[in-house]
Formats: C-alpha cells, structure tokens, sequence
C-alpha cells in the first residue's frame, strides 16, 4: 500500500476519496523544520542552512516516520511552488532510505484525472528549486536579525525589518506623508444644458485649459459665454470600440478583483481560494501564469458554443502570454468542474463563481459599444470656449454576458457638425482638489506586481504582516502607515536603501528565479547579499539619525531639538543632548500630564512618593523615583496591607497587593530580591 504525503490535512478526505483504501494519506501541516535561532540558522562560509525541527511539530514527524515504515512507495505530494518543494525536500531527509521508493509528484489540481496523471509519471525533488526558496529563507533571516538590533540600538525599541515588507512599508509610507502634507485647492467649473437635449462641460479657453480659481472668476467667465452669438457644433465623432476580456486569474489578479468586487483584504482571498483548491474545485491558487491546458480551453470553448451560440465565442482560441518573471510553473486559476459539494460556505461560492465566470468570458468574443464625441464651440469676436460631451451605447454584449459591469448607456442625440446650438442654462460647479488615494490591498497588490517585487503568493502575509506589527493600519479598505510605520521606512530608507528599493527587490526575485532554473549559482551570491548588507551596518552603526528624525520642537528641560523615537509603548520625542538630559514629548510635540495623582504615602522601599502610573494590566501604584526604585501596589487602597496582611515569611519585608495576568496576589515589597507570592483567600 502506498503513502501519500501531503501539506494541508484539509486534501485528505478529497485525496482518499481519489485514491481510495489502497493508499494512505498523511499532512505535514504546512513547513516542520525551522531554521535554528543560534548564529543565525546558518554557516556564514558557505550558506547552508542549519534546520531544526519545529518543537511544534514534533508529534506530526513522529507521525510521518511512523506511517512510513509501513510503506515501500513513499510519494511527495506537497505543493508545486518553492515552499512545497522545501517541505517536500524536508520530508525526503527525514524518511528511511533502506527498502524505500521514494518519489516526487506534482498536480495541479486535486482531480482524478491530474492525481492518477501524477502517480503514474513521478519525478524527485527539484534541488534547484529548493535552493532558491532556501535563498529566500536566509537573505530574510539577515535582514530580520542583522537589521533589527541596529533600529534598536538607534532609539526604536521592538521594532523589526523585513527583506520585501521594507519595500511594502515604503510605498505606503510615501503615500501617507504625501496624504498629510496634502492642502486642497478650489477649483470651478461651467456646465451647459442645450435645448437640444445635451449637457457639456467646458473644456477650453482660447484653446487652453481652463483653471478657475474662484466663484467671482467663473461667474465672469459664464457672462462672458453667455454674450458669445456664434454657437455651434464644431466637431462630432462616431466611433466602434471593441473591449477583449481579461485572461483567466492569477493569484494577483484575484486578489486583486476580490479586493475590489467584495472588499475582502489578501488573507481572506487566500484562505478561501486554499479552500476550494483543497476540495478539488479550482486550479493550484499560487501561480504568475495566464495559461490554460489547450485540452481545457477546447472543451470550454464546445460548452460556450453550445450555450450562447457561435456569435458570443472569440472567432480565435483566445492564447495569454506570461510575463518575462513569470515563473509559469502551472496554469492559471480555473474551475475543475468537479461536483460541488453541499457544505461549501457562501464566502466560496462567491469566489467560485467569480473565477468560474472569468475563467469562461477569457474565451468569448469583444464587447461591442457605438462611442461618441460633440464639441461645441462658443465663437465672439477673438475669444473661444470649447464646450464637450461623449456618450457610449452598448451594441453587443459579447464575454459581458458572464462577467463585467454593463454600465448604464450615455445617450446623445444625432447632431451634425456645423449646427447651429441654443443654450438654455450655465451650471456653476465649485469643487476642491483631493489628496492622493492612500492604497487598498488591490492598488498596493497590482503596484507590487507591476514592481515586481515579491511574489503575488507572499502579498497576502506581506500585508498581514505590516498590519499585525502595527506599522500599518486598514481603515475599511485602505491601508494607512502608523508613525512607527513612517519612522521605520524613514530609517530603513536612509542607512539600508538596497531593501527599500523596489528594483533591488526586483532583481532579487528575478535572481532566485535564476536560481530556481539552475542558471545561477548559490554561494556566490548569498556571499554577495551578505557582504552587501554587513557593509550597510556598520555604516549605519557610525552614523547618526535620519535628518527626518529630528524636529523644531524644544525639549522643556534644555531646549535642545527633540529627535523622535520608538519606546515600547510607541513613537515619542527625546532630548537630542540624552543622556545629559532625559527630557521627553508626545510625539505631536506636547507635554505629558503633569497632574500626577499622588497617594500622599511614603514608598515602603525608598521613602519617596507612591505615584498613579499607567502598565499593561491597567491603573497601578508606583515609585516616584523610577527607575531608580521599582517598587508598585495595587491601585486598590494602597496602604491598607500595612495593617491586613502579615509580613513575607522569607526576608520579614511588608507583603502587598499586586495585580498580574491572573489577578490579584501577594507579592513581597522587597522584590526582585525577594520574589515572595502569596494567593489572596
């Protein structure tokens, strides 16, 4: 009986539905060893990686090592991509060897025909492949271990950086400083209604654009028009457009039209395309490529004849060129067309449907719209205005019949140039410039794209990440840097340019492609990156803080400039003389509250004032001198335990009341020297 190991428990009810009870099917559950955290997970010579397994997943190894020495035929299963073949080269480590078959499979989709195909023309891992995910893995751990502790050691605690979100962060960044910096201008402008059943807007002045400042300005400018005696059609265009349909989805492109059709972020579109993908219904959902098995695409075409007629099917088999970084590895995300089972949810039928629908309309024919033009001209002595109007009628539907919005036809009536126009009334319309569109996941998925940066199966956990950290914040669908967010890009931008830039990340990615293909080799160029990056640190470590950092603000103790920083509980300005002087701000530049609630009490360790301060667990009672005594109380009458509880049965020093993550406690005022706890009854 042969083994089937696979990444997600979620395929096997499908596989064994496939495959039967002569195969038994076992799940990694996604990635099982892990890169050691000692000397950063990997040999600084020669850049090999030392894997550890996820203490998490001890029982799931445990498992597969069990279920394999029952078996001679071991099959890999896991995901066609970079990530499955590192996990597939995992398992291949862990396995018996003596006695073993052990093969490499691929499928596209979880059908019986793709299954059956795979199984009966087996191949073994592709080493290729696995060095460039392990290129990945490593270039990410240097960036992540190397490049954090400098931001600390600059004055922004906790923070982190990442190899592609850097890029990510940057852009969103830009965005939110140029939203910020942003002042809205007036602007007006003049509509004309005709008796002859148009509006136009005025589109040019003396053959300039007009840029009407102020009511008073375009009130001059309609008396103006409205004394013009020579009114008429100046020009009158009819036109047929034809609108092809997109090709079928790719993960970005999903992504993408999920974004914008359901407002759904990257990670939901993920999780439910993994779903249906798991079930059997669609395509592998992590592909760059737009093409279709032609096998397919003829049987499309015959059930598209077969429902619409000739007249809606392109008269050519429609064929999608990939891009030059496209890995084409697979086919683009299509529907398999297997039976739909009863128990999907509502969020997957939404997603079916769409790739259905988009799959189906990338073979049927243009849309079909009559375009039209009018300018009218308003003629008096040298002066001109060019007033103008288009219009759009639908006249065949074509692949708009299964997807993409018929908007609602703008109808003009038949004029002819030279026509004489009769005005009836001016529109005086006051508007104000707006700021630049902070980006949705759709806009920041399709700039990254297009940038080529990353990978679209990693934009999901790009995005996720920057919000889970904080440094980015989704306000309904947009998504908008934090300060820390700014500060981070800012730093990042100034003394690590090369992981901010999009086209050093770009040709990154095309490197480990090169890799993938075995067209490039390993070690020399990790060596490279690292040199590159080792390089960047130390001048960073020499070297002082971003100009963006320091403000116009003074500090109260010196008034010295104040820096910006990054504390544990977030961005706030800092003397730029520390440490001669620890003088502090919000970061908006104001003081914090100087009416601190004191207790009147002497500190039982020190002897200065018992203070209100703010921690994770709410309101407590702390030393006026700290740092320099750490002593707290719970807020909760503080005084009190002087006279309630008896003194620490270890060292004699008062026990009082705390507060921790499980509530109230007993807690030795002499702490940490004593770290005495006694349960309240």
């Amino acid at each position: 009986m042969p083994l089937i190991i696979i990444e997600s428990p979620n395929k096997i009810k499908k596989l064994k539905s496939i495959l039967g009870s002569n195969y038994d099917v076992v799940a990694t559950v996604g990635h099982f060893m892990r890169l050691s955290k000692k000397d950063l997970g990997f040999d600084k010579e020669t850049f090999v990686p030392k894997y550890e397994i996820d203490p998490k997943k001890k029982d799931v190894v445990s498992n597969i090592k069990l279920f394999a020495k029952k078996h001679k035929d071991i099959y890999i299963a896991t995901d066609p991509d970079r990530e499955g073949e590192a996990i597939g080269k995992h398992i291949e480590d862990i396995l018996p060897k003596r006695g073993k078959n052990i093969y490499r499979i691929k499928f596209n989709a979880i059908t019986k025909e793709a299954v059956k195909k795979a199984i009966k023309s087996p191949g073994k891992i592709d080493e290729d492949l696995y060095l460039a995910q392990m290129a990945r893995r490593i270039t990410d751990r240097i960036v992540g271990y190397k490049i954090s502790p400098v931001m600390w050691k600059k004055g922004m605690a906790k923070t982190s950086a990442g190899r592609v979100q850097s890029v990510a962060l940057k852009i969103i960044s830009d965005r939110e400083k140029e939203v910020r910096l942003f002042k809205p201008s007036e602007y007006w402008s003049i509509d004309c209604e005709f008796k002859e059943g148009i509006t136009s807007k005025l589109k040019k002045i003396n053959n300039k654009e007009p840029k009407i400042s102020s009511k008073s300005e375009c009130s001059k400018i309609t008396k103006k028009i409205k004394s013009c005696t020579n009114i008429k059609v100046s020009d009158y265009k009819t036109r047929r457009t034809y609108t092809s349909p997109k090709p079928p989805f790719t993960t970005s492109t999903l992504q993408q039209e999920a974004s914008n059709k359901f407002s759904w972020p990257s990670k939901k579109t993920m999780n439910v395309a993994q779903s249906i993908f798991s079930s059997g219904l669609i395509t592998y959902h992590r592909t760059d490529s737009t093409r279709v098995d032609p096998g397919k695409i003829k049987d499309l075409r015959d059930d598209l004849k077969s429902r619409y007629g000739e007249k809606y099917l392109s008269k050519k088999t429609r064929v999608y060129s990939g891009k030059d970084s496209s890995q084409d590895a697979h086919e683009a995300i299509r529907p398999t067309y297997e039976p739909i089972p009863q128990t999907l949810s509502s969020d997957e039928k939404k997603l079916l449907v769409l790739i259905k629908n988009r799959f189906e309309a990338s073979q049927m024919a243009d849309a079909e719209h009559d375009r039209v033009s009018v300018s009218i001209l308003f003629k008096e002595k040298k002066e001109t205005f060019d007033f103008y109007s288009k219009g759009s009628t639908l006249i065949f539907d074509g692949f708009l019949k299964v997807y993409g919005n018929k908007s609602d036809d703008v109808l003009l009536p038949p004029l002819k140039k030279g026509q004489v126009m009769n005005p009836l009334s001016f529109l005086e319309n006051q508007h104000f410039t707006k700021a630049p569109p902070r980006y949705t996941d759709a806009s920041l998925i399709k700039l990254l794209e297009k940038e080529g940066v990353g990978r679209p199966s990693t934009y999901s956990s790009i995005i996720e990440t920057l919000v889970d950290r904080k440094y980015v914040l989704r306000k309904k669908k947009t998504l908008s840097s934090t300060e820390t967010g700014i500060m981070i890009s800012d730093f990042l931008s100034d003394k690590f340019s090369e992981i901010t830039n999009s086209e050093f990340t770009s040709n990154m990615e095309k490197t480990l492609d090169d890799i993938s293909k075995g067209q490039k080799p390993y070690s020399p160029i990790m060596k490279s990156f690292w040199k590159s990056i080792i390089s960047s640190i130390d001048e960073a470590m020499q070297s002082g803080l971003p100009k963006a950092f320091t403000t116009d603000y003074k500090c109260p103790k010196c008034s010295s400039k104040m820096v910006k920083k990054i504390s544990k509980h977030g961005p706030f300005l800092a003397c730029s003389s520390w440490p001669k002087c620890n003088g502090t701000l919000k970061i908006d530049g104001t003081e914090s509250s100087k009416n601190t609630l004191e207790t009147g009490k002497p500190c039982p360790k020190c002897g200065d004032i018992l203070v209100l301060r703010n921690g994770k667990n709410g309101e407590f009672w702390g030393c006026k001198s700290f740092p320099v005594c750490k002593h707290t109380e719970a807020k909760d009458d503080p005084y009190s335990e002087e006279e309630k509880f008896d003194p620490c049965d270890k060292c004699g020093s008062k026990m009082v009341k705390r507060k921790g993550r499980y509530g109230y406690f007993l807690g030795c005022s002499n702490y940490p020297k004593c770290k005495n706890i006694v349960k309240i009854k």
